[in-house]
């Protein structure tokens, strides 16, 4: 149909894949000009190269940052971390684990927490908090699992990794008589375990976050004094009231379970800082236990005499190649972790 000079056609869209590239196809032109056919098939090529740059590119591997014992030392009320992680942007990465012990009287007030949630957004679905003594010590436990949004222990599952952290904090020595609320969190704490060592069997690997050291001198067979390694060691504590299991009777065998179905065990402990910086040992079993802390800002105030590493603190950073399920990491000194990688906020 033609009126007034002007040439009217008929067309379908079509969008189909080629590759990388999405393409429209126009189809059914009826009775087009020269002049039209060149200009659909210049639009044609237009259309080809825009969708293809205008695709969003995948990304096959995720990073992952670990950070332990990072209070600020010689703060008056407490409540700060320290001050080189404070204005930094932990945007670019995908999950950020805590290894606890964040502020010196962490729940004393409910304003560290607010200072907290905006520096590392608590409740996001990638920030998970392993919760130190420091932490739950100086108020309520509730305030911060309403901050949160979860339990003290929980599991979480993301980019085929089962995350579990664990409360360690009610893990009780010999001599201590547990109250009836602490067998009852230590006993679903266990279920827990229980439950995700029978059902797991698509995950590659299982991270297991915690504050305090869970390794013994003995199941490294002594080629391991952890009191100098952990700030705090104490072997023997207990993990169940029931049978009064200990990390080594009650929850290895758990792990090994699970390795033993092809799942990388990985335990991640963030009560370091003070004895040393970094943490790296892999069980006969293969089960790797690794730890990461800060402590130097005690260095301008006074130097305890448990403090025996002054050397640079480290963070622990991770690598997940998801398509080859290969996660590697490594443990890179703060201050050169801040400057190269451009954290600083603007």
């Amino acid at each position: 149909m033609q009126n007034s000079g002007t040439i009217y056609f008929e067309y379908k869209m079509r969008k189909i894949e080629l590759g990388s590239a999405n393409v429209i196809i126009v189809v059914g032109i009826r009775k087009p000009s020269k002049k039209l056919s060149s200009l659909v098939g210049f639009g044609l090529l237009i259309c080809c190269f825009c969708f293809s740059a205008c695709k969003p590119e995948v990304r096959n591997s995720k990073n992952y940052l670990f950070l332990g014992h990072t209070y600020q030392w010689g703060v008056k009320d407490n409540n700060r971390i320290d001050y080189r992680l404070e204005g930094l942007d932990f945007g670019k990465y995908d999950q950020i684990w805590l290894g606890g012990d964040l502020c010196a009287r962490t729940n004393e007030d409910t304003a560290t927490l607010d200072y907290l949630d905006s520096i590392f957004d608590l409740s996001a679905p990638g920030t998970h908090w392993a919760l130190g003594n420091h932490d739950v010590k100086y108020g309520p436990l509730e305030w911060i699992e309403q901050r949160t949004g979860r339990k003290s222990f929980y599991n979480s599952h993301f980019n085929g990794i089962n995350l579990m952290v664990l409360n360690t904090n009610e893990f009780y020595h010999p001599n201590y008589q547990p109250k009836p609320e602490e067998c009852d969190l230590l006993a679903r704490q266990m279920k827990m375990l229980t439950d995700m060592a029978d059902t797991i069997s698509v995950a590659t690997h299982l991270i297991v976050l915690h504050h305090h050291c869970l390794l013994t001198n003995k199941m490294t067979d002594s080629t391991l004094i952890l009191s100098r390694i952990f700030n705090w060691y104490m072997h023997g504590l207990k993990v169940d009231c029931e049978n009064a299991l200990t990390f080594e009777t009650g929850i290895y065998p758990i792990l090994q379970r699970v390795q033993e179905k092809g799942v990388q065990v990985i335990l991640i402990g963030g009560d370091l800082g003070q004895r040393s910086k970094s943490f790296e040992y892999r069980s006969k079993e293969g089960i790797w236990f690794l730890g990461s802390g800060i402590n130097n800002s005690a260095i301008d105030i006074y130097l305890p005499e448990y403090v025996t590493d002054t050397s640079a603190d480290k963070v622990l950073l991770f690598e997940h190649q998801m398509e080859q399920a290969a996660l590697e990491w490594k443990f890179v000194e703060l201050e050169k972790w801040i400057e190269t990688e451009g954290l600083k906020k603007e």
